[in-house]
């Protein structure tokens, strides 16, 4: 995201390509986003930004609404379930890879932006959790119910709700404390935690 990146010179260089101008306005509206938040931005603002027409951001997006959730789309984190072995190392090896994403100074930064941006509103946040955060919560969960009967899980489990448990986890590791080194030996330890949890006693 740059929004220092001065508009292409029709002048200069002729007519700007469509996908100059696409990522033009996406860069826009997440730089606007962080300024001055969801509520006050408006497709005045981000084509005054972008240095484009409103009407080229109509032509693309319908409305505002549309606009946000297509620039969150281009700072949305990913969780990785294709790894393989006991559930502790394969839900361990998810959380490393979205750490290995996101724990840097820009990446702590668009977490921050998208959390923010979707506390903000509603209707973006419900469009962005059944597009995006369902999905993915449905995947871990469904990693948890294969390794139920291998694991000793309880039969009483909500699955779902155990894979909310281990998102907000990760996330607050990132989010709420400061970079540390021993990160991956917290992670081990909570996923641990969470797994205890979930087993049958005796």
């Amino acid at each position: 995201m740059d929004s220092n990146h001065p508009p292409v010179s029709a002048g200069s260089r002729g007519r700007p390509r469509s996908s100059e101008v696409d990522r033009s306005i996406l860069d826009a509206t997440l730089a606007l986003l962080a300024e001055v938040g969801v509520e006050r931005l408006s497709i005045e603002m981000v084509a005054q930004r972008a240095g484009v027409a409103k009407t080229s951001i109509y032509r693309r997006f319908s409305n505002k609404q549309t606009l946000i959730l297509e620039a969150l789309e281009q700072i949305k984190p990913e969780m990785d379930t294709s790894a393989q072995g006991s559930l502790h190392e394969v839900l361990l090896e998810v959380a490393r890879k979205f750490l290995a994403q996101m724990d840097t100074p820009l990446g702590r930064q668009m977490l921050s932006l998208l959390i923010s941006t979707l506390a903000g509103n509603s209707d973006i946040s419900k469009s962005y959790w059944e597009k995006h955060s369902l999905p993915k919560t449905k995947e871990i969960a469904a990693l948890i119910a294969e390794h139920r009967q291998m694991e000793g899980l309880r039969n009483d489990v909500d699955v779902e709700l155990a894979a909310d448990l281990l998102v907000a986890f990760i996330m607050y590791q990132l989010l709420f404390k400061p970079p540390s080194s021993d990160v991956v030996d917290v992670l081990k330890q909570g996923i641990q935690v969470i797994l205890d949890g979930l087993r049958s006693k005796g």
